[in-house]
């Protein structure tokens, strides 16, 4: 993790320096971190997370452990990731799919034909067959093939932007699937369809 700012704007340092008697270049702990700011209560027991069995904190609890204190700080708040960070520096932009939406993005779908493919080739006796039939099947997939996987993907994020749900997008996209993009009727047939 890199340099953290203190609320007065100077940079914190979120690991020991290398000189430290005790503790030689180690992460200091969100504890450390949050004495420094001034945000450890003294009057509590703060846990350094809530409990994994709830997967998050309880709605509306700013300051119900260590970790959602800190990641409600605005220097924590605003870090990019480091990938997002190196296209930015490149002048690229950097632009996530939704996680668990693997029809908008058509690799999946070129993944899932390649494993098709490697599932029908012949056992392999050692890993130098394995790597060939494995990069057969990734050079076998036709260009073709891969652009009707990205229209695809456009009719669904078409849909998506138009405000059908998932369900309602599906079966446009295989009602409509010559289109690159869904015709105005799709939209209202699908709605009318769920």
């Amino acid at each position: 993790m890199r340099e953290g700012k203190l609320p007065d704007g100077t940079p914190q340092s979120l690991y020991y320096p290398n000189d430290h008697p005790s503790f030689p270049g180690y992460f200091k702990g969100m504890e450390q971190i949050l004495h420094k700011r001034g945000l450890f209560p003294t009057d509590r027991f703060l846990k350094a997370q809530c409990a994994a069995s709830l997967k998050k904190c309880p709605l509306g609890q700013a300051m119900c452990c260590c970790r959602q204190i800190l990641y409600n700080q605005e220097d924590f708040k605003q870090q990019k990731s480091q990938l997002q960070e190196l296209y930015d520096d490149a002048g690229h932009l950097c632009l996530y799919y939704p996680k668990f939406h693997c029809e908008l993005n058509f690799i999946e779908q070129y993944w899932g034909n390649v494993k098709h493919q490697y599932r029908e080739t012949p056992l392999t006796t050692n890993d130098r067959e394995m790597m060939e039939n494995m990069h057969e099947c990734l050079d076998s997939v036709p260009v073709e093939c891969i652009r009707r996987y990205a229209i695809q993907s456009g009719r669904f994020m078409d849909g998506y932007r138009a405000g059908l749900d998932g369900p309602q997008a599906a079966w446009a996209c295989r009602k409509y699937p010559s289109h690159r993009m869904l015709p105005p009727e799709a939209l209202w047939e699908a709605r009318a369809h769920s």
